[in-house]
């Protein structure tokens, strides 16, 4: 596992333990975007046994449609395309992976 990705997976941990706290809820969104992200990254780039990519594709979908039920009670799409937009439906890494990418231009993070 490369070590950019071993720091955003524990930024990741420290954004879930942040979100729980009663001040943190404003990060709540953060963390689905990053987490979605780090799953789907893992997803891609696993060379393991075909059943731990199967978990680890399963969790990266969990995680993207949580990402856009968020989006949807919120409103807080950020990328070009909708959360209600129906293509996501089919989609939903593809809506997590839009959403990282504007999160990133937007934190300026290289």
């Amino acid at each position: 596992m490369k070590a950019e990705t071993l720091g955003e997976m524990y930024a990741v941990q420290r954004l879930a333990v942040l979100v729980g706290d009663s001040d943190g809820k404003h990060l709540l969104r953060e963390y689905l975007v990053r987490r979605a992200a780090i799953l789907d990254r893992l997803a891609d780039d696993v060379i393991a046994d075909p059943a731990d990519v199967a978990d680890i594709v399963h969790d990266a979908v969990h995680y993207a449609r949580t990402l856009r039920e968020h989006d949807l009670q919120t409103g807080a799409t950020h990328g070009n395309i909708p959360a209600s937009d129906p293509h996501w439906d089919e989609d939903p890494r593809g809506y997590s992976q839009q959403e990282h990418r504007a999160w990133v231009i937007a934190h300026d993070v290289p």
